[in-house]
């Protein structure tokens, strides 16, 4: 059962670490090779962030202000696309793992 448990625990830490190279690859393989798609998507980018402001000022009107200042005035529309194409790369390579039935997921 632990050993069970620890496995788990070191496949979840595999994915991670797979996940972040991968990530990290496809935004600067974007970045280098296709700059006109790369700028496309960081103003995409910026527009989330615009839409994330707006939500935020209808649900905290009061402390939107501060929340804006510290949480979205550090991130800019690259962060926030780096954020978006991990989500991505997150659901295609768990979405692969569970497919082809590695790390014991589908097993009970």
């Amino acid at each position: 059962m632990p050993g069970r448990v620890i496995g788990k625990m070191f496949a979840m830490l595999f994915l991670l670490v797979i996940e972040v190279f991968v990530t990290m690859l496809v935004y600067s393989y974007l970045n280098l090779k296709f700059l006109d798609t790369f700028g496309y998507l960081v103003r995409l980018s910026a527009s989330v962030l615009e839409a994330l402001k707006s939500a935020l000022l209808v649900m905290m009107p009061g402390s939107a202000n501060a929340a804006y200042a510290t949480l979205f005035g550090e991130l800019g529309p690259k962060a926030i696309l780096l954020l978006l194409i991990g989500l991505v790369v997150a659901a295609i390579v768990r979405s692969l793992v569970e497919l082809m039935g590695l790390f014991g997921h589908s097993q009970r």
